[in-house]
Order: structure tokens, then C-alpha cells, then sequence
């Protein structure tokens, strides 16, 4: 269940702003945040971690990214809207939940 929605509609936000595409767009960076943490947790498990270190690292620097991005996007929505105009319109990260193990390393 997505809670970005029901939050942002607690607060006043610019009318400029789409509520719906910055709902999703927060969704999408929790959904990659969550690939990013399943994919470090898989990527530990592997017979050689050794080979894995550059892997994990990307992983744990896109839960970060994501995690920064997301918090600015929610707490921003009620008064700075560069922020959240700009965060709105970057690309989403579509699919992350989907994508296997290993891939955040094609990055």
C-alpha cells in the first residue's frame, strides 16, 4: 500500500502542483530503494562477496540517492517548488522492482 498519496493530501501544496505524479514519483523511489536493499542482501549471499563489492556499493549509494530525493520530495511538496517541480519531472525509476539481482551494477 502506497502512502505518499494520503500524506501529501494532509497539507496544503501549490496549485501548480501535480500531487498525483509526485505521489507516484515518491512510490517509484521506494520501490527502487526497496530492489536496491533486496538486491545488496542477494548480492551478500553469493559464493564470492569479494567480486561483488563494486555491485554492493552502487546498490547502497542508490538507497541513499533515493532515500535523499524521496525525504525532499515529501517534506517539500507544502512550499518550495523547484524542489518538487524538479523532482516531478526526472525520470522515473519504472520497473525497479522488477529488475533481477545484479542489475543495479549496469549502472
Amino acid at each position: 500500500m502506497s502512502y505518499a498519496r494520503p500524506m501529501l493530501d494532509t497539507y496544503p501544496h501549490p496549485d501548480d502542483l501535480d500531487a498525483d505524479v509526485l505521489a507516484a514519483t515518491i512510490d517509484a523511489l521506494s520501490d527502487c530503494i526497496q530492489a536496491c536493499d533486496a538486491d545488496t542482501a542477494a548480492d551478500l549471499s553469493e559464493q564470492s562477496v569479494a567480486e561483488m563489492i563494486r555491485c554492493i556499493r552502487l546498490c547502497l549509494d542508490c538507497i541513499d540517492v533515493c532515500t535523499a530525493t524521496a525525504g525532499a520530495a515529501a517534506t517539500s511538496a507544502s512550499g518550495t517548488p523547484a524542489i518538487t517541480r524538479t523532482v516531478g519531472s526526472a525520470p522515473r525509476p519504472a520497473d525497479a522492482a522488477s529488475r533481477p539481482a545484479g542489475t543495479c551494477c549496469t549502472f
